[in-house]
């Protein structure tokens, strides 16, 4: 049995067992009564009488309206038979001692294998193992970054095969740490969080986890997308997802895979060989999912996401923030003017906000014109179509936007143009410079701009 509906369990019981407690109940059962009625029906004074209600009312288990000076108090029935159905059966009951039985056996799986703080020996069972593997998490700060040194530093004190070890932590069986671009850090754990998989509209498998804060929803939301030409992981977290949840807001990361599986029925991906031979179902990259329109896809998949996060009670409607930094990034600000509807506000990191001057900073255009399959010359409709500034007029969410100084595919002139762009339409952009060096990565800067980021959206108006 998870340990807030112990909690509630133990509650319930503690406010049932007194005598006055279970009279009031049996009175409201009848009907709506005054403090002073019930007062005199009990033979108890009114304060008195009071104190038990608001212990009652406290579990919801009954009402209350007033009339004037009059307060009148009911029985919540639905409360009741909610809890009886919830809590009271042999089913959760039975929960309880398996709760205990399996704490006790963790403990002895620690006893066993650890003396101290020093592993005496990895368990060879998996079960085991990950017993061991998420004592070992603790060490780990959540919302920080780590290097690989660092990392074995840490293991190296409770055990010294320290690759091992990493390597186990990182795996899709145990998922405690995760690694990308040389860093790692620890993954959020517990009930709050699930993997989820939705069908694309182009029948893609999207990927991704949730995780849902306490407290009953739909809740103020933040869908970070992770996909592009850049993704490396399918399964990706965010260093900083447990940090909304602890802020009160659900979070939702969407992946796509690096490779795709050929959709079902989908013509127009079928590669072809160049000799004209018939046509061969391979796997596509997801670079030839974007060729030609950076965006398309990605934006049909944001409103698949965000459409099922608030079927599903999890998202408030009005609430949704999308995030995403890079080629990501440029999916927040298109989405933010070609689905204003949707979005509550935006949080973008180094972003292209317009193809055309992009391709003329840039000095390496193999990315751009690969995507778009030419040149602005030969596919300017293109270029301004899956441009950001193209959509200006029609952005109503507030926007924060992370640009470093110097950078030549996401750079600070094309921030300032939009920023420009956008004020011309009498709308706001908070721009954040980022005083970064190039070898500063996409995670660290992320992490480093946290203030910044709870600040905005604790600014918003859900």
């Amino acid at each position: 049995m998870p340990q807030e509906e112990f909690q509630a369990l133990l509650q319930f019981f503690k406010a049932m067992a007194d005598e006055t407690r279970l009279k009031l109940l049996g009175i409201l059962a009848n009907g709506e009564r005054s403090v002073e009625e019930l007062a005199a029906l009990l033979h108890l004074r009114a304060p008195t009488v009071s104190h038990h209600l608001a212990r009652l009312k406290e579990l919801d288990l009954v009402g209350m309206r007033s009339e004037g000076n009059i307060h009148y108090y009911w029985l919540n029935v639905e409360t009741l038979r909610q809890t009886n159905k919830l809590l009271l059966t042999p089913e959760r009951m039975a929960s309880l001692v398996t709760d205990i039985e399996g704490n006790a056996w963790e403990r002895k799986v620690l006893r066993d294998f650890l003396e101290d703080s020093r592993i005496k020996e990895i368990p060879s069972s998996v079960k085991k193992r990950m017993v061991i593997l998420r004592w070992l998490t603790e060490f780990f700060e959540e919302g920080r970054l780590y290097t690989e040194a660092q990392v074995n530093e840490i293991l190296k004190a409770h055990h010294p095969d320290t690759a091992y070890l990493r390597r186990e932590m990182i795996s899709s069986q145990a998922h405690l740490l995760q690694r990308e671009l040389g860093l790692y850090w620890r993954l959020p754990t517990g009930k709050q969080w699930k993997q989820i998989s939705l069908r694309a509209r182009d029948r893609v498998l999207l990927h991704g986890w949730v995780g849902v804060p306490e407290g009953k929803g739909p809740f103020p939301t933040i869908l970070e997308i992770h996909e592009g030409p850049e993704v490396a992981l399918e399964d990706w977290l965010s260093p900083l997802a447990g940090m909304w949840l602890d802020h009160g807001f659900a979070y939702c990361v969407i992946n796509v895979p690096l490779v795709l599986a050929l959709p079902h029925q989908a013509a127009p991906y079928v590669k072809i060989h160049s000799s004209g031979t018939p046509p061969v179902a391979a796997p596509l990259t997801l670079q030839e999912r974007i060729e030609g329109h950076p965006g398309q896809h990605e934006l049909a998949d944001l409103e698949l996401v965000r459409g099922w996060l608030i079927e599903q009670g999890i998202a408030a409607e009005h609430a949704v923030v999308l995030t995403g930094w890079r080629y990501n990034a440029l999916l927040v600000l298109l989405a933010l003017g070609m689905q204003p509807e949707f979005w509550a506000a935006g949080i973008a990191g180094e972003a292209v906000t317009d193809w055309l001057l992009n391709y003329e900073e840039d000095e390496d255009r193999t990315f751009v014109t690969a995507i778009f399959e030419g040149t602005p010359a030969e596919k300017s409709a293109a270029y301004k179509r899956y441009s950001p500034i193209s959509y200006v007029a029609e952005v109503m969410a507030p926007l924060l936007l992370f640009q470093r100084r110097t950078d030549p595919r996401y750079s600070l002139k094309q921030a300032q143009r939009y920023q420009e762009a956008l004020q011309q339409h009498g709308k706001a952009l908070d721009l954040h410079l980022l005083d970064a060096t190039p070898a500063t990565s996409v995670l660290q800067l992320m992490v480093q701009q946290k203030e910044v980021l709870l600040n905005f959206v604790r600014a918003l108006s859900f």
